[in-house]
């Protein structure tokens, strides 16, 4: 069976607009040529709000990174196309281009103006991530045990209402808790484009069991994560593709078999070994047979999952 990819987050779009590389062929984990193994490709393009610069000149980054990108994936239109709906997904598998869709990690970007989220679903933005590190206006992040600020909780109510998806991925579980309140208020999805399983491996970084519970009743997803220190605590046992199966079985043991996929981060982390670049991802559906995974749940963990949310919910 040849690989269909469907992958939730990379950090792609900002590292070739830095390497000023293209798009086809570069030095990062991902480009066109590695991607050529799968016969279905497509991937969310994060824009990373850089922690070392403000809100606003992350914002001013983003905007031409977001340029560029565009202008990379219009010079290579016979081969990849920008995405922003379900029907524009469709559309580019049946003519057989990658699929790009754009997304935003660390909606700090935002700067307290939350008509700019106006402005990132203009220029096809289809999830925020909204937070990365520390407290910002969004609210807390991961290393934080803060909640989301009041514009945080407005920011989580504009994408509802724009159709833009809410990202918990780096968020703490605080924030978690009130994206949650805001999204069933809403009963509409949020996602965790790059989270692991906290019962698997405690770190505050991965997504705590009961706010997966309530992810799934709502009908998101949750792509896994390839960074050796989100799959294990390497200090005490290495990272390897067996350990990142846990996180898998896991998550479908609470039932996930329709939520969960990849969401690798490539091009934002060390990945786990022996993985190199995107076009070594089939080893994860050879670590999932060995683990007695059938051919349909690695197709469903590879594809079909995201491939059918995304249609719904573009």
């Amino acid at each position: 069976m040849k690989l269909s990819l469907f992958d939730t987050h990379c950090d792609t779009a900002s590292e070739i607009w830095e390497r000023n590389q293209p798009l086809d062929r570069n030095s990062c984990h991902i480009d066109l040529e590695k991607g050529s193994c799968f016969e279905n490709y497509a991937q969310f393009y994060a824009v990373w709000s850089n922690r070392r610069k403000d809100d606003e000149a992350c914002w001013t980054d983003f905007l031409s990174v977001a340029d560029y990108f565009r202008k990379e994936v219009a010079r290579l239109s016979d081969r990849a196309v920008m995405v922003d709906s379900g029907k524009g997904l469709e559309k580019a598998f049946a003519e057989g281009r990658h699929a790009c869709i754009l997304a935003v990690e660390d909606a700090r970007l935002l700067a307290g103006r939350l008509e700019r989220l106006d402005i990132l679903k203009d220029l096809g933005v289809r999830y925020l991530t909204l937070l990365w590190g520390g407290p910002t206006c969004i609210g807390g992040s991961h290393n934080t045990n803060e909640g989301l600020t009041d514009f945080g909780k407005q920011v989580v109510a504009g994408c509802f209402e724009r159709g833009i998806l809410p990202d918990v991925s780096h968020a703490s579980e605080q924030s978690v808790d009130d994206v949650i309140e805001i999204a069933l208020r809403y009963n509409k999805p949020f996602i965790a484009s790059h989270s692991n399983s906290y019962a698997v491996h405690p770190h505050s970084r991965n997504l705590r069991d009961r706010h997966f519970e309530v992810l799934k009743q709502l009908g998101g997803v949750i792509g896994i994560n390839l960074y050796t220190e989100f799959v294990s605590n390497c200090a005490v046992t290495p990272a390897t593709l067996d350990r990142l199966v846990d996180h898998f079985d896991h998550f479908m043991a609470l039932g996930g078999e329709d939520v969960i996929g990849i969401g690798g981060d490539l091009d934002g982390c060390d990945l786990t070994p022996p993985l190199r670049h995107v076009g070594d991802l089939p080893l994860i559906a050879e670590a999932l047979a060995r683990h007695n995974y059938t051919e349909e749940q690695i197709h469903k963990i590879f594809w079909k999952n995201f491939y059918d949310f995304s249609v719904r919910n573009l």
